[in-house]
């Protein structure tokens, strides 16, 4: 990919640059939910500069975006960075989920038409026909899972009339899956994974929007307890920091001690 030139004028957007500020999106959006860009690091604007090929203003742009979409955080005298993981942080995914995702699958069930039923249908068979292929399989393809995930979860509310509302539906999504992907614990079976995906798709049909939004909020909630809890054990398993003293510490520490035993 050819390097855009980083004089540019910022205020001016060409064809080109919004192709840059594009790719840039999607590439730092892949390589912060897969964990190939860590956790809590830094995002220098020269090294992703090297590391993508793009220039300086469509990253930027990129990186303004994905803080927009709570995927970078950005600081006046600190720049960019990964957010890091933590149980408040899912919690709070968690929760606006089930907030935000019930009411616009309510929304959904009370506006879709036969096309929105079929799409739901569609996407879980799709899902489900992936999960028997992989069966067995030493190296499943999660990207293609992901792919077939989110077009089922998008299917349920995509018959909701607010587009505000589907596409902060899609932001928590992303958030979500990025902790999903990072802890990479499940707990459930493939079996168990699809049942719960068909209950959902069952309910969601019904059209009765107390037991879909049930549902929902329940299959949020599931594997939030088990991102949560794995979470809590690498907490116990982390190491405590250890305090190391520099060798001008010791030798004050040094002193300090054969002047209390004269």
């Amino acid at each position: 990919m050819t390097t855009l030139s980083e004089h540019a004028p910022e205020a001016v957007s060409t064809g080109a640059d919004v192709t840059a500020s594009e790719a840039a999106l999607r590439l730092l959006r892949r390589d912060i939910v897969s964990g190939a860009l860590a956790p809590d690091s830094k995002l220098k604007l020269r090294v992703l500069k090297e590391r993508y090929g793009i220039g300086g203003s469509p990253m930027r742009e990129a990186l303004a975006q994905l803080a927009a979409q709570g995927l970078v955080q950005q600081s006046s005298q600190k720049g960019f960075r990964v957010p890091p993981l933590s149980a408040a942080h899912l919690l709070d995914i968690t929760r606006s989920r089930q907030l935000v995702e019930v009411e616009a699958v309510k929304l959904a069930i009370e506006h879709g038409g036969a096309d929105w039923e079929d799409e739901i249908v569609t996407s879980y068979h799709l899902l489900e026909r992936l999960y028997h292929r992989l069966r067995g399989a030493e190296r499943p393809d999660t990207q293609e899972f992901e792919t077939r995930h989110q077009r089922f979860h998008r299917a349920l509310i995509a018959a909701c009339p607010l587009p505000s509302v589907k596409d902060f539906c899609d932001q928590l999504y992303t958030q979500a899956t990025r902790y999903r992907l990072l802890l990479r614990r499940y707990g459930f079976t493939r079996e168990v994974v699809l049942a719960e995906h068909r209950i959902l798709m069952q309910a969601v049909l019904s059209r009765n929007k107390t037991k879909a939004g049930k549902a929902l909020d329940s299959h949020i909630a599931i594997t939030a307890d088990v991102l949560l809890s794995e979470l809590a054990d690498r907490a116990l398993r982390r190491p405590a920091a250890k305090t190391t003293k520099g060798p001008r510490a010791r030798s004050k520490q040094q002193a300090k001690s054969r002047r209390k035993t004269k």
